[in-house]
């Protein structure tokens, strides 16, 4: 039987591609590929070289339209439109090039499906209703971002513009429910949000498999992890909570134990100073780095989407101490798959244990590992991405 073709169109190579969005990306391409032929359209104002290169050489066809940075403009004019495009809940932000748009006009006549990643990814087009069917994936649900950001912060003037910002995302999901043939999310959670189930389906954030399953190791009782940019503000706010309320606990019974942090270096003025806090930076290969924390810490107090971080703990039996935001959307028990908690006595009192009592975080990985394994991986993933095409094609 004949393929169908699926244009898939995202904003993802703005990032690394070791980056969350990419990461995303990249394996639903993968396993789209097993089921439709694939052209890949990458939108976006400043396009990352390497990810380009990177998708250039796996996805085939590829096509890319640069959108118009705001720095280009004169000062006061790409300042102005940066705020209107922000807070103006009619704007869609910056627009495609004509030849942009009639680029995409012309791949969406050939394809049968065209699949967006992210609100986004489909902004930049003009069209109320193509031809083809329609996905788009909302991997995070912005409104819900800038809800939690408004009533963290103090200052006036930003709590306004998050609020303002929160209700143009709930229109525009809104707008998405009406316009778009299905609606991805990455979990029941955001399903149940958004009230649409008939046409709303959960495609979680996955994670590769390792080509064998994972062996527990006797972790370092001296260090613990944490995995994230500190650009990124919950990431940065989170570590922050962090250090303030639950690293002196933990050091008061463990002086010379460590934070062993992971991720791209950040800004000298994003920098999280800390005792003990140790930057890795970036790391190709993290398995054996990790295999020697105790615990991946993931004290994230807001934000949205999934965080793949503990996905990756799991492939990888590494045990997760989280709060309610940090582990959100992701099918783990308390006690059976990860540790936890929002109060910081409590997130360092299950850290403390997991320092004390290595063997729980055997059994407790061997049950993550499992639930990874049946629900997580990428290869599990794409046959609820099979039925979705199924769907639209019948």
């Amino acid at each position: 039987m004949k393929k169908p073709k699926i244009l898939y169109v995202t904003t993802a190579l703005h990032a690394a591609p070791h980056g969350g969005c990419m990461i995303r990306t990249t394996n639903i391409c993968r396993q789209l590929k097993k089921y439709a032929d694939l052209t890949m359209l990458a939108v976006s104002p400043n396009l990352v070289p390497e990810s380009v290169q990177f998708c250039q050489q796996e996805f085939q066809p590829f096509y890319k339209v640069d959108l118009r940075h705001y720095n280009t403009y004169p000062r006061w004019q790409g300042r102005f439109l940066l705020k209107w495009h922000m807070h103006n809940p009619m704007t869609r932000g910056t627009q495609a090039s004509k030849e942009g748009q009639m680029l995409f006009q012309e791949l969406v006549q050939s394809h049968d499906i065209v699949w967006f990643h992210t609100l986004g990814a489909a902004h930049p087009f003009k069209f109320n209703k193509l031809q083809a069917k329609t996905v788009m994936d909302m991997d995070d649900l912005k409104d819900c971002y800038y809800q939690q950001h408004a009533k963290r912060i103090s200052n006036m003037r930003h709590k306004w513009s998050a609020k303002v910002q929160a209700y143009k995302w709930k229109k525009h999901q809104a707008d998405a429910l009406r316009k778009f043939d299905r609606i991805i999310v990455c979990s029941d959670d955001d399903k149940t949000y958004l009230g649409r189930p008939e046409i709303t389906c959960v495609i979680p954030n996955g994670y590769c498999a390792p080509t064998e399953k994972p062996q527990w190791t006797m972790p370092d009782p001296k260090r613990m992890g944490f995995i994230g940019l500190l650009h990124y503000n919950p990431n940065r706010d989170g570590l922050i909570w962090f250090r303030d309320n639950v690293w002196p606990i933990i050091r008061k019974q463990h002086p010379d134990v460590s934070l062993r942090i992971i991720g791209k270096l950040p800004e000298p003025e994003k920098y999280v100073e800390g005792e003990n806090f140790e930057y890795l930076g970036f790391l190709e290969d993290t398995t054996q780095e990790m295999k020697t924390w105790s615990a991946l810490v993931v004290p994230i107090t807001y934000g949205g989407g999934t965080r793949i971080k503990i996905l990756d703990a799991f492939s990888k039996r590494v045990p997760v101490v989280a709060t309610s935001m940090g582990a959100h959307g992701i099918r783990g028990n308390h006690g059976q798959h990860l540790l936890k908690t929002d109060t910081p006595s409590e997130f360092a009192a299950n850290c403390i244990e997991l320092i004390n009592k290595p063997q729980k975080s055997e059994k407790l990985t061997q049950q993550a590992w499992t639930l990874f394994d049946e629900s997580y991986s990428w290869d599990v993933i794409g046959e609820s991405l099979k039925k979705i095409i199924d769907e639209l094609t019948e």
